[in-house]
């Protein structure tokens, strides 16, 4: 996700760009935070995203109160991991 000043076009491609609001998953020392409810505009044509300064340092200042164990958060979900190779044993299988 790049930093932005607000534009029609997308600086990458020169696509259309329009507002959207999404889901920001990142992960730091193998704990991830997913940030919900994040304003970018985003291209229309390839998807790249684009976030105001301002709320990027508002997810930064989120990630540093994690990482300080001081973050309470909203809720706290569970996530499946799996290998690539998995699927090949599940086509094998089958």
């Amino acid at each position: 996700m790049n930093s932005f000043e607000e534009s029609s076009t997308c600086a990458i491609c020169g696509s259309a760009l329009t507002d959207k609001i999404i889901d920001y998953i990142d992960h730091n020392d193998g704990h991830f935070l997913i940030v919900r409810d994040v304003p970018v505009q985003e291209c229309i044509e390839n998807g790249h995203q684009f976030v105001q300064a301002s709320v990027a340092k508002k997810i930064e200042k989120l990630f540093e109160m994690d990482r300080q164990q001081v973050l309470k958060p909203k809720e706290v979900i569970t996530v499946p991991v799996v290998e690539l190779d998995m699927v090949s044993e599940v086509i094998n299988r089958g």
